[in-house]
């Protein structure tokens, strides 16, 4: 999903949009005309079982990734929301809570929740404050590995999925990234790193102090590649078809989850 600029800083929309949508309904919510006490218990329980159920779902609808990576279902930062299970535990949590009020009270809560649902829904379907996508394509540019090969990036096929991870060693998410891809079988994917901005020496020795080697290690010092994507912050991980065709990208940490997702033969 495409990040949201705020001068030179990404942010990501998915969040945002779910900031904006809370805003909404503390806005909304003054409709209800509860006693503030009762209307605050209500919003704030609202916003957290909107998020508890929107983990949930996912959680449920991705059961071969969680096992192996179980505290990243509590690990809220990460992608890996489902807007259904929004709607469900905030709807659960408003009929429980507002139970004993009148029905037109109770039907003008569902009414403000199912108004916020559709305004989530439609700002994530439609971006309107995200940036432009990313090319469709890698570039025609010849990076050299690690041991000095010089690599055309447009000639990289695969077979199985080909991931490529833009990544520094200074760069906490980079570090989670990498590691999770470094876990993966060679016959699962074929994962191209590619370093930006370091030298040859902070490469090399972040990957060999953690025993780290992928069907490419790449360096990129002057950052060509991510100002080719137009992506300012790190890491940035490409899921490409045999073709380098982009099929979906991620910027910041990739959880378990959506590397799951993006190995899964249905995607």
């Amino acid at each position: 999903m495409p990040p949201i600029m705020l001068g030179h800083v990404p942010l990501p929309s998915a969040p945002f949009y779910a900031a904006l949508t809370a805003l909404a309904l503390l806005m909304l919510g003054a409709l209800l005309r509860l006693p503030r006490t009762r209307q605050r218990q209500w919003l704030s329980g609202t916003l957290v079982a909107a998020l508890i159920g929107a983990r949930l779902i996912y959680v449920v609808l991705h059961p071969e990734a969680y096992p192996q990576a179980p505290l990243e279902a509590v690990t809220l930062w990460q992608s890996g929301y489902h807007p259904l299970g929004a709607l469900l535990g905030a709807g659960a949590w408003t009929l429980w809570r507002l139970r004993d009020l009148p029905v037109r009270q109770r039907r003008l809560a569902t009414g403000v929740l199912g108004t916020c649902s559709a305004l989530w829904w439609g700002l994530n379907a439609w971006q309107p404050l995200a940036v432009e996508p990313p090319p469709t394509h890698l570039p025609n540019l010849t990076l050299n590995a690690l041991d000095g090969t010089p690599t055309r990036l447009d000639t990289l096929t695969s077979g199985p999925p080909l991931i490529v991870v833009l990544w520094r060693s200074d760069c906490r998410a980079c570090r989670r990234t990498l590691a999770r891809l470094a876990d993966l079988n060679r016959d699962a994917a074929t994962v191209v790193t590619v370093n930006e901005g370091q030298t040859l020496l902070q490469a090399a020795r972040y990957l060999d102090a953690r025993n780290a080697s992928f069907t490419h290690d790449l360096r990129d010092p002057q950052q060509r590649l991510q100002a080719y994507f137009d992506m300012p912050a790190l890491p940035l991980t490409l899921r490409l078809d045999s073709h380098g065709r982009l099929l979906d990208y991620q910027m910041g940490d990739l959880s378990t989850a959506h590397l799951m997702r993006w190995l899964s033969p249905r995607t």
